[in-house]
């Protein structure tokens, strides 16, 4: 039977970036990942400046730097208004990085996974976890391999396995909250959209054809979401994607997709984030619409701030007892931060009354114009770190806005 300190369930970002900081701490870490590879379907795609620092302090950014690329611009279109205004991180310099980093949340996973091997954490594939029990000193996995069933046995596991965790289905834990009743389609394309008047990163606002559309690389490859109705057939969805694309794309003109993935959205948290020596973090603990790209950048900080402070616990330097109160901060970070401005992103994409929508124009017009009146909104994604919980945490002065009276 393996034997670790930390089982990580899920090889996604959280996954491995919450490995890799385990093991700069010199904590043993294993992670399991039920999929014979790492995902490649079209998922995240930019990471704020509150990310940014914490990859710099994990010693990452350098290597998704040379394989993404830099944006401080985001483009907010309202085609019906013939509307175009553009909102900069500018006003960020001199309090954090003043731009964001685009690059597939593959190209993360791969540096993440790399990066977690050097400082000694195992990656396991085809590893799917079918039970765990635990005691007052450890829990146990079972998981199923191609080799056969094999346990692994761990002081503490974390569940990063999605919005559909086996962890959480397992320890019993209810997913309060919703689902929409629309889902996203998310594509990788070759198309020039920046020819056709977008910027590196756009929302598109509009009743039925509202979306998301990003460059991801400097070889053209761009991200472009748009919704449909969850009630049509999700297996047909491809049959439809030509007419959505005929709203961001002009009749005739040649585009490739590369992946094309549909999705289902929610606004739900897991009612607890810690059972015995079992935590969730990532999707698996709490998972919101996409809009804004809040919901990766959540998951990433509860996953960092879970890890050091099992860290800590391993160390002796905390009480095991902290992990309540972890799981208490987070669930308060995503009902009070997260989901209220995930929601108010999705509204304004979708917002049906023209009255709101030509005031949501206003409000966008006079944000863009006035730079100081775009900090609050370009420096939202530091209220997502909330309280590290422990005044030596390596995350204790990560949001440097409460300096600017953001708090």
């Amino acid at each position: 039977m393996l034997e670790t300190d930390v089982l990580i369930v899920g090889a996604g970002p959280v996954g491995l970036l919450s490995a890799l900081a385990l093991a700069q701490e010199g904590v043993g870490v294993i992670v399991v990942e039920a999929s014979d590879r790492l995902n490649d379907s079209p998922r995240a795609a930019i990471y704020f400046p509150s990310t940014l620092q914490a990859l710099q302090e994990l010693g990452v950014l350098d290597d998704l730097e040379r394989r993404g690329l830099r944006n401080s611009r985001l483009g907010h279109h309202v085609p019906e208004l013939n509307f175009h205004a553009v909102i900069s991180l500018d006003v960020l310099r001199g309090i954090s990085f003043d731009y964001m980093v685009h690059a597939g949340q593959d190209v993360v996973d791969e540096i993440a996974m790399e990066h977690a091997r050097r400082y000694g954490a195992q990656v396991l594939f085809e590893h799917r976890l079918t039970t765990l029990r635990q005691d007052a000193h450890s829990v146990t996995a079972t998981l199923e391999t191609p080799a056969g069933v094999r346990e692994i046995r761990a002081k503490w596991m974390i569940g990063a396995d999605g919005a559909r965790s086996t962890v959480r289905h397992l320890l019993g834990v209810e997913f309060e909250g919703h689902t929409w009743s629309n889902r996203f389609v998310a594509t990788n394309v070759y198309f020039d959209f920046q020819a056709q008047g977008y910027e590196r990163a756009n929302f598109v606002c509009d009743p039925v054809y509202c979306g998301v559309v990003a460059l991801l690389d400097s070889q053209g490859l761009w991200r472009l979401t748009y919704q449909e109705d969850a009630a049509l057939p999700v297996t047909t969805f491809r049959e439809r994607l030509p007419e959505r694309y005929a709203h961001f794309i002009p009749d005739g003109m040649k585009y490739e997709i590369k992946a094309a993935q549909p999705y289902s959205i929610h606004q739900r948290c897991a009612t607890r984030l810690r059972v015995g020596r079992v935590c969730l973090a990532g999707d698996a603990a709490h998972a919101t619409n996409p809009l804004g790209g809040l919901g990766l950048t959540t998951g990433f900080w509860t996953g960092l701030i879970l890890s050091d402070l099992l860290g800590a616990v391993e160390k002796g330097e905390c009480d095991p007892e902290i992990l309540d109160r972890f799981s208490q901060e987070r669930r308060r970070v995503f009902w009070e931060v997260t989901s209220p401005a995930a929601t108010q992103n999705k509204r304004m994409l979708e917002e049906q009354d023209p009255q709101q929508r030509r005031r949501d124009v206003a409000a966008i017009q006079a944000t863009a114009s006035n730079p100081e009146a775009a900090l609050p909104m370009v420096a939202l994604p530091f209220k997502l770190i909330g309280d590290p919980l422990r005044e030596n945490s390596r995350w204790r002065n990560f949001d440097p806005t409460t300096a600017k009276g953001l708090t």
